[in-house]
């Protein structure tokens, strides 16, 4: 049984979409207080969640290309382009931004930037970006985006399970390989090698993968799973517990649980997480997940995710963020830097809901619309 269509909108999706930002948030605007790093958990859900997406598009695509009997470069020209309407604008409009003001030395960074590549610069230098870190992981997206599409409308619906499994175990495999060869030394100080490596989070994207398999292809055995409903809460606890095993471990990276158990452990929570979602219940993450203005911040997620940095970082105090700036010009706006945080989170969070909201209907909304013009 089958349950795609062209027309479907995953509005529960959205509320998804808010939750993965909000753990980023947390977990770089509130570093004194949080107990344990939740941010983690957050890009892990939004690289399953843009798996499960883009194959189960890529699916409807490679149908109609087996009953068609048609090309599938038209198909990928398409996706490209629509990816492209997506995820461009504002991200070199933000590029533009650091350019004028030279933002986290841009001026050396913009290679890397502008091709979508900072991964690749935090792995050969072993440092980061500054204000730029994050885009760390829009890099490995596009880097799947670029990739992925030929597998699924050049290859054979039969092989789609084995390719979805192999990259599940080259994500896992990758994590293992490095924090058994590399010696401990090098693990400590260049962890971020195996972090933001894309082959290391390729297995998010073939669990979202084998979802949007079972959703397109299998409908009655995905719903069938969904029905275990311990499974959520008990994968849940099992994140927690390797993020707190990873944070209080003797050496803070070269641990088991940071380099390969805890992203592992998060993808099957992700999984579950966004299965539950698409089935639409009426319990209390579905109510949470359909509320309105969760609905909204997901739908804005994006630029969300992507000006948050440009607004406030705790480790980018003294960079050049909008809240850097106010609090240099206002005596208790820099007050709160050591005496609220949680009100300068929220100062923060409305200046950020603002300027993505500004983003999504002037720039980002009225782009969309031409995102069918191919």
């Amino acid at each position: 049984m089958t349950k795609s269509s062209n027309d479907i909108y995953f509005k529960q999706l959205n509320g998804i979409r808010f939750i993965a930002v909000l753990l980023v948030l947390l977990d770089h605007w509130l570093v004194p207080i949080l107990p344990i790093p939740l941010g983690h958990l957050g890009v892990v859900i939004f690289f399953v969640l843009s798996g499960f997406l883009i194959t189960r598009i890529l699916f409807l695509n490679a149908d109609e290309i087996q009953n068609t009997r048609s090309s599938a470069w038209p198909k990928i020209l398409r996706f490209i382009y629509r990816r492209s309407l997506r995820i461009f604008p504002i991200y070199f409009i933000l590029l533009f931004i650091g350019l004028i003001f030279n933002i986290s030395n841009f001026k050396e960074l913009w290679p890397w930037l502008i091709s979508y590549t900072p991964n690749f610069y935090i792995m050969i230098k072993g440092q980061w970006l500054g204000t730029w870190d994050h885009l760390w992981s829009l890099a490995v997206e596009e880097q799947y985006y670029l990739i992925f599409p030929y597998f699924i409308l050049f290859f054979n619906k039969k092989t789609y399970l084995r390719l979805f499994i192999i990259m599940i175990c080259l994500g896992i495999l990758s994590r293992m390989i490095f924090y058994v060869i590399v010696p401990h030394d090098a693990i400590e100080k260049y962890w971020m090698f195996s972090y933001v490596n894309p082959l290391s989070a390729i297995d998010c994207f073939g669990m979202g993968g084998l979802m949007a398999y079972f959703y397109h292809y299998d409908y009655n055995y995905l719903y069938k799973i969904a029905e275990k409903k311990n499974l959520l809460p008990i994968s849940l606890s099992a994140v927690f517990i390797s993020l707190l095993l990873s944070n209080y471990s003797v050496y803070t990276y070269d641990n088991i649980w940071f380099s390969v158990l805890e992203r592992s452990i998060s993808v099957i929570f992700a999984y579950f997480l966004i299965m539950n979602a698409l089935m639409e219940r009426k319990n209390y993450l579905g109510q949470l997940l359909e509320n309105k203005v969760v609905i909204y911040l997901g739908s804005i997620s994006y630029g969300i995710y992507l000006y948050h940095n440009l607004v406030f970082n705790y480790y980018h105090l003294n960079g050049n963020t909008i809240w850097g700036f106010m609090s240099k010009n206002f005596t208790y706006l820099n007050s709160l830097n050591s005496e609220s945080i949680i009100l300068k989170f929220a100062i923060n969070f409305i200046l950020l809901i603002g300027i993505a909201s500004f983003s999504w209907f002037y720039i980002e909304k009225p782009i969309n619309r031409f995102k069918n013009r191919l």
